[in-house]
């Protein structure tokens, strides 16, 4: 039949040989990355002006209150924090003269901190506020972390500034922590029947799985040179597979699933 005699020749050709030359070394690259060690702390942030904004205090006629003291604004910012190498950190690696911490702007002061969530509760993650005249700063303590352990870290405050800084010094972390940048909660949207078959339809999967048919079975391009075989094939799989690729790369989350919460949706 036609259709198995096009399939045996795509299967023969010589480019499937490079295609698997270009699998293994895929392969030894993940290896070593599975394999590797490293020592690191990563985190993103969140922020937002609950009342206030950067530019402007609140109103005069209007006055807010914390513990009986009048604040211009009111400030809250999310800190996820966690372990992303692969080597425990434990807690005696803080350097006592240059603590963990958490801080804020300097033009404003913080409220309240707390710990919203941890991978788990033996990590013993802990917050306190700073015990000298730094009220812009609150002092961060773990007895250790494992791969991907980690918490998450809420700051009310007065600050224009939403974005929180993590400071410090570890032992064994020489350039410091990871910045992952700003957490950008999803905006909900209400799909239609229309647009969630339209998501079908364009997914990668279906739009690599059509690419390779075509490939298979359509005209071949004028602008390729006849006696080419169907090295088009590859061609075409390469590039959607690709597209596939870094729509999951953008798609992931940047933080450990056990420190996610419903409010960062």
């Amino acid at each position: 039949m036609e259709w198995i005699d096009k399939a045996l020749h795509f299967f023969g050709l010589g480019w499937l040989n490079g295609m698997i030359a270009v699998g293994s070394v895929a392969f030894a690259v993940l290896a070593y990355i599975w394999a590797r060690k490293r020592t690191k702390i990563s985190h993103v942030h969140l922020g937002e002006h609950l009342l206030g904004s950067a530019s402007d205090s609140l109103p005069p006629a209007i006055v807010v209150q914390y513990n009986g003291h009048s604040i211009p604004r009111l400030t809250k910012s999310l800190l996820i924090i966690w372990n992303s190498g692969e080597n425990t950190i434990t807690g005696d690696a803080i350097v006592e003269k240059d603590p963990l911490r958490v801080q804020i702007g300097e033009d404003g002061k913080i409220l309240s901190v707390s710990v919203l969530k941890t991978s788990r509760a033996v990590n013993d993650f802990r917050t306190v506020p700073y015990v000298n005249e730094q009220a812009n700063e609150a002092i961060l303590s773990f007895d250790f972390l494992d791969s991907n352990d980690g918490a998450v870290i809420e700051i009310l405050h007065t600050s224009t500034d939403r974005k929180p800084r993590l400071k410090g010094t570890l032992r064994g972390l020489p350039k410091g922590f990871t910045n992952v940048g700003q957490f950008t909660r999803p905006k909900p949207q209400k799909r239609s029947k229309a647009g969630k078959l339209a998501d079908v339809v364009f997914s990668p999967l279906v739009l690599a799985s059509a690419g390779f048919l075509f490939a298979l079975y359509g005209p071949r391009p004028s602008v390729l040179p006849p006696d080419g075989g169907n090295s088009f094939v590859p061609g075409v799989l390469g590039g959607f597979f690709g597209m596939w690729v870094a729509y999951a790369y953008g798609a992931r989350r940047r933080y450990p699933r056990a420190l996610h919460l419903e409010a960062l949706e």
